[in-house]
């Protein structure tokens, strides 16, 4: 039946490409590139499909399903006896908790403990007062005094561009002038009282 249907179709395009060759051959141009286009984005669609399944699936929630899949698969297969097997299956998916874990949304509360873990914050340096003292010997006392107040004033003012470990370092800075001040007068009131 089909074939009756085809002969009648060419016989039919080829009566016609005798009587007006130029306007059948120029539909049938038409015709054939139009179906090619047509063709070729179905083509397109068909051969990128694959690449844009393989970017949606491959990622570490399909990683971590195709893991706990692969391993239920393998104990079921290895398995003696389905109470095993099943055994097993509910001891895997138990597991795979762990594995699939950090892919499942986290509570704010967990996620705050996690950000301020010891190993994602660098430990500051500790305060060197020997090496910040030798530092303050050319300045005068009133000088120092000027640092003290401006130190004691950033800290008072609470600045907001202060992180905690620079507060920490300008207490220190102002506890080590403090000290290298009393220091300056004990020497003084000493040198005053010997002739």
């Amino acid at each position: 039946m089909l074939y009756r249907a085809l002969l009648l179709f060419l016989g039919l395009v080829l009566g016609q490409v005798q009587r007006h060759p130029m306007r059948t051959l120029g539909a049938l141009q038409a015709l054939v590139v139009r179906y090619s286009l047509i063709l070729a984005t179905t083509l397109k669609l068909l051969v990128c499909l694959p690449w844009r399944v393989w970017r949606v699936i491959d990622g570490p929630t399909a990683r971590a399903f195709a893991l706990v899949m692969g391993l239920i698969v393998l104990f079921n297969l290895l398995a003696s006896s389905s109470a095993l097997a099943g055994w097993a299956t509910l001891f895997i998916v138990g597991a795979s908790r762990g594995l699939t874990g950090p892919l499942r949304r986290q509570l704010p509360s967990t996620r705050r403990w996690q950000s301020t873990t010891p190993a994602a914050t660098p430990v500051p340096a500790p305060f060197d007062a020997a090496a910040y003292a030798a530092t303050l010997a050319p300045f005068s006392d009133s000088e120092l005094r000027r640092q003290a107040r401006d130190i004691t004033q950033a800290l008072r003012g609470g600045d907001p561009s202060l992180t905690d470990a620079e507060r920490r370092d300008r207490v220190q800075q102002r506890r080590v002038i403090y000290e290298t001040l009393d220091a300056r007068r004990a020497a003084q009131s000493g040198s005053s009282h010997h002739p």
